[in-house]
């Protein structure tokens, strides 16, 4: 029997030799992709997200880390291949020593645990109803806005908005705070610390404290519980610490370098973008005139009018400048970004097209996240608005004081931006591994946590029956973790709105001509499903319907204004520009020793006034002191300032023939025509006619 066993196992060993050899020799293709089908799988999406250099450091390291393995250099430096034999896992007894001096106070350790136990249980049930509350925005986000897979690594150098060494400083620091709390956790139970290490993929994706798995499964649920907490606990404390060093220590000590105004953002297409004014240049004199605040900015502009050219001085970067600006009409600008805000004053004032806030402001938001109307949000999304790290045109704004203004200026920027970099990705860090999903700590907690429900209330249950519905839940959750992640970078590109049409169109017909004159105007051509068409015609009158006339009695540049709505109450806006001539005639009688007065309106847009009189000397019997004319003063004021004022002698019956004429668009406001007679006796009659000329000036 011996013998025949030994004969029938010679074979089975000859075939396992044949089957091993092939691994030196080389397999056939197809072994290969079925061994390596999850790699190849990420490679290629890799790829067809365009990851191009990002998919070459893939097969770089994947390729590099399986050869090391295969030539037993893993082994050898007491690392190992996980996850597919892609990342590598590093193995290591530094730190042991620190772990047990720490963890020495027990007492302490456990009321701290008991604390993050239901911190974190907290964050968990915020975080799941956050990614629900997201995954419901995917049909109200267009597919051309949907998110980008980069945003959702957050990895330095991979995420577009981590800067490289910040960020790996702030990773690493989260990391091992992480996996510190779980070791001094662990030794508090008396559970074994085996090794430290840290897990590798190209960089340092995360640290490990690996405990005693025998001794974990026989620690109590809620002892294992506070292990697991303190992770994610922990990096909460570190952000709350570090969130206070850098908003009430260092953006607190604040305070701006000069006085004046910050330009938090320019309007391509108007005066000052045009001039080259840039944001977060420092304004400190429009015209000569010192501007130290937001309101004094807003009253000097309120001055101005559309075509005006001034002079505007700012610090950029702590550099003097001066820009001059030819001002744009501010009724466009809100015509054209925002309609529901236009009022017809607007035209013809002047506009910069710059939004402007006392820099103050700025970092008491920053030092103050929650008030003078900031939020928390705005606070954590610092680096999507290009303001972590600090720029330089942010730090050339302001100088430290106190005693953080005996740091160079150098360091504190540096140590600014380290401590909200700390903040940010602990913070980060701490949330995500709160999820409801194994194998992140916030599973594991829920797991225990479900079991311990189940112990109470069904101990008649079966253990095997208790561990089967604890892990359907968990594996169902992680699922659900899973699958709402994904689905923000999926949903909206499968479900996401498609664009709406609405595209209000204006036409008239004509452009310009004179008041009296009468347009009309048809909005017939608009394209999309509007049921209600509104009108502005800039001079206080409105109307509605799909085709509408009007006729202007004053002169001037006026903005037509179409809203036009669908059912939904969707609305797409549209203007069209009217230029109107004024052109006015008259004529009086002024008795001796009175006056005759022709008041009309000039509104910024005037380019040329001529006025054109007619005075003819009374015709009766004796005018004057010696019968043979009239004594006649005319002038022409404009807001109580004479601009033009001439004292003639007409003949009795005769006519003298005057012209004013002026181009000076400055000259705008309320005009008087005032024909006197300067003796009681002195009796004549006038003519005129008014004619201005209107044109845009910007």
């Amino acid at each position: 029997m011996a013998a025949k066993k030994n004969q029938t196992e010679t074979p089975q060993t000859e075939e396992v030799e044949k089957e091993i050899l092939p691994e030196l020799t080389g397999l056939p293709i197809e072994v290969h992709i079925r061994r390596h089908i999850q790699f190849i799988f990420v490679l290629t999406f890799c790829i067809y997200l365009g990851w191009y250099l990002f998919a070459a450091f893939l097969l770089a390291w994947v390729t590099g880390v399986r050869w090391a393995d295969n030539e037993g250099y893993i082994e050898k430096y007491n690392m190992d291949l996980v996850w597919g034999r892609s990342f590598l896992m590093w193995r290591t007894d530094w730190g042991k020593n620190f772990i047990e001096k720490v963890s020495k106070n027990k007492p302490f350790w456990r009321r701290v645990g008991d604390v993050w136990v239901v911190t974190v249980f907290l964050i968990m049930i915020f975080m799941f109803l956050l990614l629900l509350w997201q995954a419901t925005l995917a049909w109200q986000i267009p597919k051309s806005s949907a998110v980008s897979p980069k945003m959702m690594i957050g990895l330095p150098g991979l995420n577009p908005v981590i800067p490289l060494w910040y960020g790996i400083l702030a990773l690493v620091i989260a990391m091992v705070v992480h996996e510190f709390s779980h070791g001094i956790l662990s030794r508090v139970a008396d559970v074994k610390v085996k090794a430290l290490g840290l897990l590798m993929f190209i960089f340092p994706v995360g640290a490990f404290v690996e405990p005693d798995e025998e001794e974990m499964k026989n620690m109590k649920k809620w002892e294992r519980m506070r292990l697991y907490a303190a992770g994610p606990g922990s990096n909460m404390v570190i952000a709350i610490i570090f969130s206070f060093l850098f908003s009430s220590v260092m953006v607190e000590s604040l305070e701006p370098s000069n006085e004046g105004v910050l330009s938090a953002s320019v309007v391509i297409d108007y005066g000052g973008a045009e001039a080259g004014l840039e944001p977060w240049m420092l304004i400190t004199e429009v015209n000569e005139q010192t501007v130290t605040n937001a309101e004094e900015f807003s009253n000097i502009m309120n001055e101005t009018y559309a075509g005006q050219i001034v002079n505007v001085s700012v610090l950029n970067k702590g550099n003097p400048e001066t820009y001059q600006v030819t001002l744009s009409d501010k009724g466009s600008y809100y015509l054209k970004y925002y309609p529901d805000s236009y009022e017809s004053w607007m035209s013809g004032k002047g506009f910069m097209g710059i939004a402007v806030v006392d820099p103050g402001l700025v970092t008491d938001s920053l030092a103050n996240p929650g008030s003078n109307g900031g939020t928390m949000l705005q606070y954590i999304t610092l680096p999507f608005q290009k303001l972590q790290p600090f720029p330089e045109h942010f730090t050339a704004l302001f100088e430290p004081t106190g005693l953080t203004g005996a740091i160079p200026d150098s360091l504190f920027w540096i140590l600014a931006n380290a401590f909200y970099w700390i903040f940010w990705l602990n913070l980060m860090v701490g949330l995500t591994n709160a999820l409801p999903a194994v194998p992140l700590d916030g599973g594991f907690i829920f797991a225990d946590g479900v079991t311990g429900v189940l112990d109470k209330f069904k101990s008649g249950m079966s253990q095997a029956r208790k561990e089967g519905i604890v892990d359907n839940l968990v594996g169902f959750l992680a699922f659900s973790v899973l699958f709402l992640i994904v689905w923000q970078l999926i949903g909206p590109r499968l479900v996401g709105t498609e664009a709406v049409v609405l595209n209000a169109n204006i036409d008239a017909s004509g452009d310009s001509g004179f008041n009296g004159d009468l347009f009309t105007f048809d909005a017939s051509n608009s394209e999309g499903d509007f049921v209600t068409y509104e009108w502005d015609f800039g001079d206080g009158n409105v109307a509605e319907g799909q085709s509408v006339s009007h006729n202007w009695s004053e002169g001037g540049v006026y903005f037509v204004v179409l809203t036009a709505k669908d059912a939904s109450d969707r609305q797409s806006v549209e203007f069209h520009q009217v230029t109107i001539d004024y052109q006015d005639s008259g004529s009086g009688e002024v008795n001796g020793g009175g006056q005759d007065t022709i008041t009309r309106n000039v509104n910024p847009y005037v380019n040329e006034v001529n006025i054109y009189m007619n005075l003819t000397g009374d015709s009766d019997a004796a005018i004057g002191n010696n019968g043979a004319s009239s004594d006649i003063t005319v002038t022409i004021e404009v807001d109580g300032q004479a601009i033009f004022s001439e004292s003639y002698d007409v003949n009795k019956g005769s006519t003298e023939s005057i012209q004013f004429s002026i181009n000076d668009s400055e000259t705008v406001g309320e005009w008087n025509l005032i024909f006197e007679s300067n003796d009681g006796v002195s009796d004549f009659t006038y003519d005129y006619n008014w004619l201005s000329d209107f044109e845009v000036s910007s």
